[in-house]
């Protein structure tokens, strides 16, 4: 006669938390500031360009608001134009 052994891992009733379920459904999203064209040309010089780079580039994005990033998007798109 054979016994058979009881697999208490299935009979157990543990919780058992994946990654995923521990992760919260609230995500934080951080908004970065909107500088005016004014601002940003004033500040070329944190970006490394003159003046004249900045204002080119953001005539070339068409846009008189950004964020940095997308400032510095612009500069590198406006440096790397054909001519």
């Amino acid at each position: 006669m054979s016994k058979k052994k009881s697999d208490k891992t299935a009979t157990i009733e543990e919780p058992v938390y994946s990654r995923s379920k521990l992760k919260t459904d609230k995500t934080t999203t951080i908004e970065e500031p909107v500088y005016s064209r004014s601002e940003l040309i004033a500040a070329a010089s944190s970006f490394g360009v003159k003046p004249e780079v900045m204002a080119g580039a953001l005539k070339l994005a068409g846009k008189d608001t950004m964020t940095k990033a997308e400032a510095e998007k612009a500069i590198k798109n406006f440096l790397e134009r054909k001519v």
